[in-house]
């Protein structure tokens, strides 16, 4: 099982050429956000998107790979589907909070993972730009009465209704809050953010300043200090 939030920043190399691509800033997801179709790339000097077809990755535990630059495409639609920071509601109006971690297995959707709920993307009903809506599509979804959760042992139904687990908190949001670099100011990094040279810049929980906001310009690394700090 893998987490969407571990999947963003994760670098991606050519196996025919042995270069670095860059490193995963988003992900698409598909109209019924089932599966993520492709990644958003970008390369670590120049900071230029591109995109890559899930089809075309191989997986492993730190890093991405492709066979060939080719897989790398240009002119991104920059309307992305990625449901994290969505905010989940049933049909009658219950707030179950926004949606903190999305579970996968080989870029498929397992779960959608809320403070309050876990569900399955076989139970939306609509979603938008803002916020999804769970439920049957045809019939109102206003008897939960507990919170349903992830169930592992049982795959075609992936939500049972029982007390939440306790829901580990994610730090890393792979959404941009603001395209403003000095909105971070005075926020909190949530990793180590590391050089061209791979030296450290900014460590983990330090308080970013106007001089280590230059010193992520400087390394082209305002792209992860957008989506790696509080």
């Amino acid at each position: 099982m893998e987490k969407l939030t571990e999947i963003i920043s994760k670098k991606i190399y050519c196996l025919g050429s042995g270069n670095g691509l860059g490193y995963v800033l988003n992900a698409v997801f598909d109209e019924n956000l089932s599966k993520i179709k492709s990644l958003i790339v970008v390369d670590e000097e120049s900071e230029l998107e591109g995109c890559v077809e899930t089809k075309f990755i191989k997986n492993s535990t730190d890093c991405f790979f492709v066979e060939n630059r080719s897989c790398l495409f240009y002119g991104v639609d920059n309307n992305l589907s990625n449901p994290i920071g969505k905010r989940v509601f049933t049909k009658n109006g219950t707030d179950w909070g926004k949606i903190k971690e999305v579970l996968l297995n080989n870029f498929k959707v397992e779960a959608f993972v809320t403070d309050k709920l876990t569900f399955a993307p076989k139970q939306i009903s609509v979603w938008g730009n803002d916020a999804i809506i769970i439920g049957k599509k045809k019939k109102s979804f206003d008897n939960i009465q507990q919170k349903p959760v992830f169930h592992t042992n049982h795959h075609e139904e992936i939500v049972s209704i029982m007390s939440s687990p306790q829901i580990k908190e994610v730090v890393a949001t792979p959404y941009r809050i603001s395209t403003d670099a000095k909105n971070l100011i005075g926020k909190m990094a949530t990793r180590d953010i590391f050089g061209l040279n791979n030296e450290l810049i900014i460590k983990k929980f330090e308080i970013i300043t106007q001089k280590k906001l230059n010193e992520a310009k400087k390394h082209n690394k305002l792209n992860i200090l957008f989506y790696n700090c509080k």
